[in-house]
């Protein structure tokens, strides 16, 4: 009898949902424009925006109650992301053009089902499954504003 997606590894059934997502809208390395249309495509809660020094931090709760944040810097653009809670926000929407790479990442790993670390030129990814929901964090290097710490952004 084959195995339902249920009864499969909770790393595994994540991938599968993950590579069966609607099209990537918006994402790392787009105009900060693209954080209304990843709005509309989580179905966020209010969107609240935090000025940083360098960057403003773009944060909204998913209706399934998990925390996105989008960090753009002041020229506009998004660099990174990140989210906490029950579930993993729609990476399709969040990771834009960089998405393909995370999905070979996923396909490539072996071994811990609980921690994927993609860290190439192009994207710099964590995702951790905890007892009770996932957290994760990505950046495009190269589009970090001068003086800002990739480890700050949570």
């Amino acid at each position: 009898m084959p195995r339902s997606i249920s009864t499969l590894p909770a790393g595994l059934a994540l991938a599968a949902a993950l590579a069966l997502a609607p099209a990537a809208e918006a994402g790392l390395g787009e105009g900060v424009t693209a954080i209304a249309r990843d709005h509309a495509a989580l179905r966020g809660g209010a969107l609240q925006v935090t000025p940083m020094q360098a960057y403003d931090r773009h944060e909204l709760t998913t209706a399934s109650g998990t925390r996105v944040r989008e960090y753009a810097s002041r020229s506009g653009t998004v660099f990174a992301m990140s989210f906490e809670g029950p579930t993993v926000p729609d990476l399709k929407v969040m990771l834009g053009t960089h998405y393909e790479e995370y999905v070979t990442a996923v396909r490539a790993r072996a071994g811990n089902h609980r921690v994927l670390t993609i860290d190439s030129p192009g994207l710099v990814m964590q995702v951790v499954k905890l007892p009770r929901g996932m957290v994760g964090r990505a950046h495009v290097p190269a589009l970090l504003p001068a003086g800002v710490d990739a480890r700050d952004l949570r």
